[in-house]
């Protein structure tokens, strides 16, 4: 049985940018270690970007903790540093082996919020960042593929980015729920799609604090309210918009954020699509905002047709989630090496002890549809 973890991540090192385009390289991200005895304690490893601190570790605002590499925190994990940073691909490989897993997609970690005003500065971060992983995962002897970031807010840029990073050889293009204060069915965001699809990329809607105006609503719970709620948000204006109708080659997939809410949100869909109401006059018809009446079609189609797709999480009631969306839909992941809410890295062990799925559904939620999905 073929396993492929459709979402892992690396943890940016200032190694990563040390070949930064010379005109950003005084703007790069430099690395801080606060106090052990600080608020941070241990998860004490944070970067210095545009004047800001990231990831915010506490406050309002507040992302993730500071578990960037040497971090105590970081160093208590059983991971070596070379295999967190992608610095010592043989030593990532080797922590695959750990849990059984063949092969694995790579997503960032500093980029899962939105943290860069300048729009030149974020796209020579993300060359750098692209650059690097790609350099890495062509080390791994095949086992390791990526997603690319791109400067999603300029479209010239970003489309430009897409087709070199298809050369370079990525499996998909990363995004989050929400670019700053664009939505995902943003016309701006057209041309990106378009590039995408044509070149066989999926657009891959990872959790993340992409609105910062949203982010600053939260001091705590964030990692549910402020990076996984907007991948619903993503979802929603995906699929009113008919953005997979308007862009036949389009594939898109949910990452990081399980897969129970799916149904519901296609049923919210569903309602707003056709009211099930009885008193509405036959002169007054559903008023369908966000709805794109030329381009929707019922969200299950996309997943049962190999259009959209989702990770899951191991603890989650997969014989419903097959009834609803179809068995080709449904991804497993790790999270590897975060160890965070997310985390499953036991994947390959836990679908195997699965009674209540056939060795055929087994073997495509273990590596199958993402396969499928990354198109590898």
């Amino acid at each position: 049985m073929r396993t492929l973890d459709a979402d892992g991540h690396v943890f940016e090192s200032e190694e990563m940018f040390a070949n930064l385009d010379p005109e950003f390289a005084p703007r790069r991200p430099i690395a801080v270690s606060l106090p052990v005895d600080s608020e941070a304690r241990g998860q004490n490893r944070v970067f210095v970007i545009e004047s800001k601190i990231t990831p915010r570790i506490s406050g309002r605002g507040a992302t993730f903790p500071g578990v960037f590499p040497p971090s105590p925190a970081a160093e208590s994990r059983l991971a070596t540093t070379g295999d967190q940073t992608l610095a010592d691909v043989e030593e990532r490989l080797a922590g695959m082996d750990r849990f059984g897993i063949q092969e694995q997609v790579i997503y960032p970690t500093l980029f899962l919020e939105s943290i860069v005003d300048d729009v030149r500065l974020e796209a020579a971060l993300y060359r750098a960042y692209n650059d690097y992983v790609s350099a890495a995962c062509a080390r791994s002897h095949g086992r390791l593929k990526w997603t690319a970031c791109i400067p999603w807010r300029d479209a010239d840029a970003a489309v430009a980015e897409v087709g070199r990073v298809s050369d370079l050889g990525a499996s998909g293009i990363y995004t989050m729920g929400i670019i700053f204060d664009r939505h995902l069915d943003d016309p701006s965001l057209y041309p990106v799609y378009e590039a995408a699809s044509e070149l066989d990329l999926p657009v891959c809607v990872h959790l993340g604090w992409g609105s910062p105006a949203v982010t600053q609503v939260f001091s705590r719970n964030t990692f549910f309210c402020a990076a996984t709620i907007p991948v619903i948000w993503g979802f929603v204006f995906i699929m009113a918009s008919g953005l997979l109708g308007r862009f036949p080659k389009l594939r898109v997939g949910f990452i990081e954020s399980g897969a129970e809410w799916v149904p519901y949100a296609i049923n919210q869909v569903r309602r707003h699509y056709q009211p099930p109401t009885v008193i509405r006059g036959t002169g007054q018809p559903p008023r369908r905002h966000g709805i794109d009446q030329d381009f929707y079609r019922d969200p299950e189609e996309w997943f049962r047709g190999g259009r959209a797709f989702v990770t899951f999480e191991t603890d989650e009631d997969l014989p419903y989630l097959v009834n609803h969306l179809g068995e080709d839909a449904l991804m497993m992941s790790s999270d590897y090496p975060h160890g965070d809410a997310s985390a499953d890295e036991l994947f390959v062990d836990k679908i195997n002890l699965r009674q209540d799925l056939s060795a055929e559904v087994k073997a495509k939620l273990a590596g199958g549809n993402a396969a499928r999905f990354y198109r590898v």
